[in-house]
């Protein structure tokens, strides 16, 4: 006997291969129909279609409704919209974010909004050199960003405070940034001055001003990852402050953010006997400049006269430069703060303590031509100035006291008779072209020279902070805001430093392959010609260039389709290195 038709509703999910390639999916209900003897269709739904060559289902274009006029070709071209936009740059740049961890540190450490916020501002400082902020308003509608939503003058404004009270966003990202350097980092250590007219920021005060503008100023001080290139600390201090007193917060930061162990370098603003102690007490190792005429310094010096004049003290990499080193038991002072139960100190008296360092001695012939030429030339400016009778307040501190010193003045009525206090002119001159670094771990001169060297890569970082972030006023009026900023800035710079060192890999990397000759002869060609572009354009100008790539979105009923500028195979050999897909 035959079963008994089932009256069950079947759902089924079938593909469909078209001409094109594409496949469609679609959900069929059926029923077996006992008279027909088969399964009736009862209604289909396509569920989205396989493109040819792809895996993943894609949804596809709704079914029109009936009733729905059919737009002739006029009538769907009136319902066409279109954008156009500049991603070349701004393609680079989103790439440098996600490779540096620079993006997804902001992130994680404050909401999607502000990271957003904080995130254009910096690419928008990035990508125009360091124009003034307001200029985002118009910039941002053919750029794209991370804040789609616009960004106005009062929208950042508000951010500058935020941000500037957000501590912990901040400390966090300084951080990723020190994790990025090691443990074992070296360090460089630098101030900078910003001049201000407001007169609202309680850091502003007058002082020693870099610009010579004549404005109060706030003190920028930053640690910068000579090995990486990159910054990694930045804080600020008022302007009146000298350098020498800020290394041991300095320390202190760096030992809640988790380095355990760098080696810091310093010019001779911050040398003193005090930072010394806090350094080998903080189990820092340290580099720094320390100048001539500090007595225990001066006496060594006179002592070796003799022995930079042998070939074997020249410098392997700078055979102008001789050097000499001293290893020497040096007695530290330092002041305690807290009580020592197991020495039996109380808090605020004096510890002393014996270490070894090496005091590295230089001389440098050029040196000693260059400085003796600007003695020369300040003592004959002085001497002018003394002959002219210019007023003692007239001049500064410094000047008064080297005309005590370098000149002999004789007056007879009114005349005025000035000259040279040859000897003591000779006794200065007598140490120039030498200078002196002391460290506490290189034992080396050259290798500490080296190191010491390589701590100018802070002074282009500085200079970068002024002329591609806007950073040579505060431009803001409150010392909230001005934190707020200053942290935008730093980020925009990290941008900055992280591209150029990717842009410096990228010309070593073009140099090996081209003396290598494994390429072919085209391949070889067209590297040559990158090359030579980069050498001779600067990362401003790099990005610039590529601003020229837009991508133009183009929208109709039917369907909507995207385009971007075409590039040379010599822009597309950057972008390859660079480690993107174009």
């Amino acid at each position: 006997m035959a079963l008994k038709a089932s009256e069950e509703v079947k759902t089924r999910i079938v593909q469909q291969k078209q001409k094109n390639g594409d496949i469609y999916v679609i959900e069929r209900k059926t029923k077996y129909d006992p008279v027909k003897k088969f399964n009736v269709v009862l209604s289909s739904k396509i569920l989205g279609k396989i493109p040819k060559g792809e895996e993943e289902m894609v949804p596809t274009r709704p079914k029109r409704p009936n009733g729905t006029k059919v737009l002739n070709s006029k009538e769907q071209q009136s319902e066409i919209t279109a954008s156009r936009r500049k991603v070349g740059m701004m393609d680079i740049i989103d790439h440098i974010g996600k490779i540096s961890g620079i993006d997804d540190a902001i992130y994680a450490n404050t909401d999607k909004g502000t990271a957003q916020k904080v995130i254009s501002l910096a690419r928008y400082l990035l990508a125009t050199d360091g124009q003034s902020l307001p200029g985002i308003t118009s910039w941002q509608y053919s750029h794209p960003l991370p804040y789609d939503e616009g960004l106005s003058e009062s929208i950042y404004h508000d951010l500058f405070t935020d941000v500037g009270r957000n501590e912990s966003l901040m400390q966090s990202f300084f951080a990723s940034r020190i994790e990025k350097a090691g443990d074992t980092a070296l360090l460089a250590y630098d101030s900078t001055t910003i001049s201000t007219y407001s007169k609202q920021i309680s850091e502003a005060r007058f002082g020693f001003n870099k610009a010579h503008d004549g404005l109060p100023t706030v003190k920028l001080l930053s640690l910068y990852s000579v090995e990486t290139r990159q910054p990694v600390v930045f804080t600020r201090q008022p302007g009146n402050q000298p350098d020498v007193i800020t290394i041991e917060n300095a320390l202190k930061q760096l030992q809640v953010l988790g380095i355990k162990k760098a080696e810091i370098v310093t010019d001779n603003g911050y040398y003193s006997e005090k930072n010394l102690a806090e350094m080998l007490h903080a189990h820092f190792d340290f580099i720094t400049l320390v100048k001539i005429g500090i007595s225990w310094v001066k006496k060594e010096l006179e002592n070796r006269f003799n022995e930079f004049s042998s070939t074997g003290s020249a410098c392997p990499f700078d055979t102008s430069t001789h050097g000499v080193s001293v290893m020497l038991k040096h007695e530290f002072t330092r002041q305690r703060k807290y009580a020592s139960v197991k020495k039996g100190l109380a808090g605020g008296t004096q510890e002393s303590f014996e270490r070894r360092i090496y005091l590295h001695l230089y001389f440098n012939p050029f040196r000693k031509v260059e400085q003796d030429s600007t003695f020369d030339k300040d003592m004959f400016e002085l001497k002018y100035l003394v002959e002219k009778e210019t007023a003692e307040e007239e001049l500064s501190p410094g000047a008064v006291e080297k005309i005590n010193k370098y000149l002999n003045i004789n007056r007879r009525g009114n005349a005025v008779n000035v000259t040279f206090n040859e000897k003591a002119i000779a006794e200065a001159k007598k140490y120039h072209g030498y200078f002196a670094l002391v460290s506490n771990c290189e034992k080396d001169p050259f290798e500490c020279l080296s190191k010491y060297r390589r701590r100018e890569t802070i002074e282009q970082f500085f200079e970068a902070g002024k002329q591609k972030t806007d950073g040579t006023r505060t431009r803001v009026w409150s010392s909230e805001s001005l934190m707020g900023r200053m942290f935008v800035q730093f980020v925009a710079l990290c941008y900055y430093e992280y591209l150029s060192e990717q842009l410096r890999q990228i010309k070593l990397k073009l140099e090996e392959d081209i003396t290598a000759e494994k390429d072919l002869a085209e391949i070889r060609k067209n590297k040559k010609k990158l090359l030579s572009w980069m050498n001779n354009t600067p990362v401003y100008l790099t990005l610039q260039w590529f601003d020229a790539v837009e991508e133009i979105k183009v929208s109709a009923k039917l369907r909507s389709r995207r385009w971007s500028t075409e590039i040379t195979e010599r822009d597309r050999l950057l972008i390859n290195y660079l480690g993107m897909k174009f």
